[in-house]
């Protein structure tokens, strides 16, 4: 007959060899998935906010709103790299990016 110190540990033994494992796999699973799930809804917030934006004559693309990196690297004469912030900063397209760093340009 074991003893239940034994059998504990067996337990124990089988939770870190196959379960633990598992659970974190589920985990991880989950965190990716709710993470999706918020970029979706805030893409559907930003386009709801577009269109509101539109119907009420109101203008979002002020410039002053830019982040700070992006205003160094236009001031430090390096376009391209203004455009890639902007990009990797707010997650806007190309073009997008492109037309907002050359209204600050053209505002300079």
């Amino acid at each position: 007959m074991e003893s239940p110190y034994t059998a504990l540990m067996s337990g124990l033994a089988i939770f870190s060899d196959f379960l633990f494992p598992v659970l974190m796999v589920v985990g991880l699973f989950l965190l990716l998935w709710e993470s999706v799930q918020y970029k979706k809804r805030i893409r559907y917030l930003e386009i709801t906010l577009g269109a509101l934006s539109k119907l009420n004559g109101i203008q979002l693309n002020d410039p002053t709103l830019v982040p700070p990196e992006v205003r160094k690297a236009l001031d430090e004469g390096h376009r391209l790299k203004a455009i890639r912030l902007y990009r990797k900063i707010t997650g806007a397209n190309l073009k997008e990016a492109s037309e907002a760093v050359d209204v600050l340009l053209k505002k300079k």
